[in-house]
């Protein structure tokens, strides 16, 4: 039984660091947007932690931008959900067209370690 009660506090322990996080995540994940749709790899570098900035080239990041700019001009996040577990929050970039789901990971140092965006299913 006590094992069960400490896994519950952990948990909620989780979800509330993620809350209080939610903010700085939201700035951020629109710090990297911003810096995609800018085609700025040296912005979306600075908030990746190393494994993940290991993992970008120059050539993704404006691949990613290019298809952002097929949708206008970048309006801003939308929160949309997450999951405290996974420290992982889910947002939608939206645009003058249209718009893009962004999930994003993040580390215990507070920098992404995943930065994934999917198109909106119409």
């Amino acid at each position: 039984m006590g094992r069960h009660l400490a896994l519950a506090a952990l948990v909620a322990l989780a979800a509330c660091n993620a809350q209080a996080n939610a903010g700085a995540v939201q700035s951020t994940t629109d710090s990297v947007t911003k810096a995609v749709y800018n085609d700025d790899v040296d912005g979306v570098d600075s908030n990746f932690d190393s494994t993940l900035q290991s993992q970008v080239s120059r050539g993704d990041v404006g691949t990613l931008s290019d298809k952002m700019h097929v949708l206008g001009n970048y309006k801003g996040l939308t929160f949309l959900s997450t999951d405290a577990a996974k420290s992982e929050f889910t947002y939608r970039a939206d645009f003058e067209r249209g718009s893009m789901n962004v999930v994003v990971r993040i580390d215990n140092d507070g920098k992404l370690a995943a930065y994934r965006v999917f198109p909106q299913t119409q």
